[in-house]
C-alpha cells in the first residue's frame, strides 16, 4: 500500500477463534517494523467480540488506522492479539509512506526547457543543411586541367631528347694529309682509330 504523510488509510485484521470461556475475552494491538528493523511500541486496536454459541468458531475483522506523520513511517504493520495465555501475531502488510506527492514543475521552467529544446532542433538542422549544401558543391566541381599550350611546352623538350637520343650519329671520317717533299723519304702518321690515311704528294 503507498499512502501520502498525514492521510487516512486503513487495514482490517481477522481474527478467528473457537469460542470458549479461555478465549472470549481477548485485546487487539498493532504495531510496525521500519526499514532499519526496529519494532515500534504496540497501540491498541478497538475491536470486541460478539455473543455467539459455545465451541463455535467466532471470525470478527477488526479495522486499523495507523498514524502516518512522514516517511520514517514507512514499514510492515502486522495485527496482535492478547489472550490471557495466549498472543497470535498476524502476517504483515507493507506501507509505502510519501511527504509530498506529485507536483508539477513550475511553468517557467516548462517553458525555458522548451525553448532550449527548440534551439536545439533548429541548430542541427541548420548545420545538416549546410554540410549536404558543401558536399553537393564539391560533387559539381568540375575536375582541373592543366592548360594545353603549357602542357606542350613542357612536354616538347622531352619528346625532342627523346628524338635525338634515337637519331643515329653519323661516322666522321678525317684525311690525314701529309705533304711529303720530293727529297725527303715519306715519314708515316698516325691517324686516330678509323681514319682513312691518305698521302697527297
Amino acid at each position: 500500500m503507498v499512502s501520502l504523510a498525514n492521510e487516512a488509510i486503513s487495514f482490517g485484521c481477522k481474527i478467528s477463534y473457537p469460542h470458549s470461556p479461555e478465549l472470549k475475552n481477548f485485546t487487539a494491538w498493532y504495531f510496525h517494523v521500519d526499514l532499519q528493523s526496529q519494532r515500534s511500541s504496540e497501540k491498541q486496536i478497538n475491536c470486541s467480540s460478539h455473543p455467539v454459541k459455545e465451541n463455535q468458531t467466532h471470525s470478527l475483522k477488526c479495522w486499523v488506522t495507523p498514524q502516518l506523520p512522514n516517511a520514517s513511517a514507512t514499514g510492515t504493520y502486522y495485527c496482535s492479539v492478547h489472550w490471557p495465555d495466549l498472543i497470535r501475531i498476524s502476517e504483515g502488510i507493507f506501507i509505502l509512506v510519501r511527504d509530498t506527492g506529485y507536483q508539477e514543475p513550475p511553468q517557467g521552467a516548462q517553458k525555458l526547457l522548451l525553448f532550449c529544446f527548440t534551439g536545439l532542433l533548429t541548430l542541427l538542422s541548420i548545420l545538416v543543411t549546410a554540410l549536404l549544401l558543401w558536399k553537393k558543391g564539391q560533387m559539381r566541381a568540375p575536375p582541373k586541367h592543366l592548360d594545353p599550350g603549357t602542357a606542350h611546352g613542357q612536354e616538347q623538350p622531352v619528346a625532342e631528347s627523346i628524338y635525338t637520343s634515337l637519331q643515329g650519329r653519323d661516322t666522321e671520317v678525317y684525311s690525314c694529309i701529309q705533304t711529303v717533299p720530293s727529297s725527303l723519304p715519306p715519314k708515316p702518321e698516325l691517324c686516330l682509330p678509323g681514319e682513312n690515311a691518305q698521302t697527297y704528294e
